[in-house]
């Protein structure tokens, strides 16, 4: 285990180094964060002033006790998430103990495949809700699974604690998640449990759901009373019967989610053993048979509701890391291993030339337009990356899978933070929204800040320690009347179409430029307005 903390250690420590909060999920969130302690309301989470019921409180509650601990910064409530991902990465070796008590290599294997299972690794270094829920799912697993095998009340009060959890962190559809594979525990446990009695799984299952409602409820009924009515209805009934019924947002076909599973799975599809291993499982395992009461019905009604995200899918990525993991158990011959790992890694090197070799010879034949990829020091990184895989990771040794398993890891780790190098070496002054910020922070101080473009996600209130909302303009109107009523006001807006000579600050940021007008230049020239960016 102290191999996977070292290589969660370093994935996360990079991660701090070469990139900012990035807008506009991780900059809102800890924005709510930021206003929760501001306000020190931490019942009813904050967003620019308003309720904001579209999330849980665990997170912003996590951040807020960072900040108590270690004082205001940004790096404490970046790790929050990773934490959960380390967590849930070393307690699927747990599960996998319990799965399988006779294959003991599954254990040590789970959590490397997990590790290095690209999708999974991208997102532990993210600062979202979904990472918090797949570790409860995961502990409500394990819960489910001790409780199988023992029956004790302590595994009931556990498996309460994990659906608290998880409410906690992403609302009521965790149990979408942990419903299936408990009613479905006549099939998986078959003879594993003779002695367990249906009626008391099922008794201590509801009392595991209610205990997990009871902690949830000792929150939402006072926040509901403090928040007010629209805000009491959105925790009660908008967000998960919004999202799981009428599907308001990321609508997608069915089949999205099966077009895009084996892209989950990299890097590991491309090992040929996990393929063979694969074919010789059957369900006479009972791990085997839990996985897939685990994993084939959170699939298909994910799959069936309309309002889709790639990341809705965290909480499955153990599963297949368990079912992968023994997979490659059942392939004991060490020499295939070894011929699969050389490509794997040939894939690795392609990846790194194609990406330091694709903006050069794009500046010859301008396959993309305005192609702004990479620098020096990622032309650095490359060449080293080139200069220690061929022979560094191909003169380990590797004498059995554990090993291959682990090296391979490595650059699953290495490559896509190369990547995320290539892009933002270039690219990361227009996602970092601090320099705007401050200049809210700092024209706040002399007079009052508007905001008119588009939806504000308040990605500024925290990387500006902003103490006050920013007014939002939703039109031409607005904006003129506003810039009567504060004629010494700023506006930030849109600025890609206003002459430079006309604004106070101007800062590339995303896909577009923000700046800053004076409500008396406005004024002073009323034909501006054709200049600005209609939300």
């Amino acid at each position: 285990m102290l191999q996977i903390i070292i290589l969660w250690c370093v994935l996360i420590a990079v991660n701090l180094i070469i990139r900012p909060l990035m807008p506009i999920d991780e900059t809102r969130y800890v924005s709510v964060a930021w206003e929760m302690w501001v306000s020190g309301d931490f019942l009813v989470p904050h967003l620019n002033g308003e309720t904001y019921s579209h999330k849980p409180p665990l997170l912003f509650w996590l951040m807020s006790l960072s900040w108590w601990f270690f004082g205001v910064n940004e790096w404490t409530p970046r790790i929050i998430s990773p934490l959960f991902a380390l967590g849930s990465t070393l307690l699927s070796s747990l599960v996998a103990q319990k799965l399988w008590v006779d294959r003991p290599q599954v254990s040590r294997i789970t959590p490397f495949i997990l590790l290095g299972t690209a999708f999974w690794l991208v997102y532990s270094t993210l600062t979202m809700f979904d990472m918090l829920l797949a570790f409860f799912v995961l502990l409500a697993i394990y819960s489910l699974l001790k409780l199988s095998q023992s029956n004790t009340w302590h595994d009931v009060f556990l498996l309460g604690i994990a659906i608290g959890g998880g409410v906690f962190s992403k609302g009521p559809v965790v149990l979408l998640q942990i419903l299936p594979v408990a009613l479905l525990a006549p099939w998986w446990i078959q003879h594993k449990s003779p002695d367990l009695r249906w009626r008391d799984w099922y008794l201590k299952v509801v009392a595991g759901i209610l205990i997990g409602a009871s902690l949830a409820l000792a929150w939402a009924i006072p926040a509901g009373i403090s928040g007010g009515e629209v805000y009491r209805n959105a925790i009660f009934l908008g967000q998960t019967s919004g999202r799981l019924v009428k599907s308001f947002a990321h609508q997608l076909p069915w089949y999205w989610y099966l077009e895009r599973l084996p892209l989950l799975l990299l890097p590991w599809l491309f090992f040929k053993p996990l393929w063979q291993g694969a074919f010789k499982l059957n369900l006479n395992d009972y791990g085997v048979r839990f996985c897939i009461a685990w994993a084939l019905p959170f699939f298909v009604m994910f799959s069936l509701v309309s309002g889709k995200r790639i990341h809705y899918l965290l909480p499955l990525i153990p599963a297949f890391a368990l079912l992968l993991a023994r997979a490659a158990d059942e392939i004991k011959d060490v020499r295939a291993w070894q011929k699969a790992y050389f490509p794997v890694l040939m894939f690795f090197m392609f990846l790194v030339i194609a990406a330091t070799a694709f903006p050069m010879l794009n500046t010859h034949f301008h396959w993309v337009k305005n192609l702004n990829l990479g620098g020096k020091l990622s032309s650095i990184f490359a060449f080293c990356i080139l200069l220690v895989m061929p022979f560094g990771l191909f003169a380990l040794p590797t004498k059995n899978v554990i090993q291959i398993v682990f090296y391979t890891v490595i650059p699953s780790i290495i490559v896509p933070t190369f990547l995320a190098l290539c892009y933002l070496e270039t690219n990361a002054d227009r996602f970092d929204t601090k320099p705007i910020a401050e200049k809210i922070a700092q024209f706040q101080n002399q007079n009052s800040v508007a905001f008119y473009a588009g939806k504000y996600h308040a990605q500024f209130q925290f990387t500006g320690r902003l103490t006050q909302s920013l007014t939002l303009l939703n039109s031409p109107d607005a904006l003129q009347l506003w810039a009567k009523n504060h004629s010494k006001g700023f506006i930030l807006f849109d600025s890609e179409k206003m002459s430079p000579e006309n604004l106070v600050y101007s800062h590339a940021y995303r896909a577009g430029q923000l700046g800053f007008i004076q409500s008396e230049t406005l004024l002073k020239n009323p034909t501006l307005i054709n200049d600005f960016m209609i939300p």
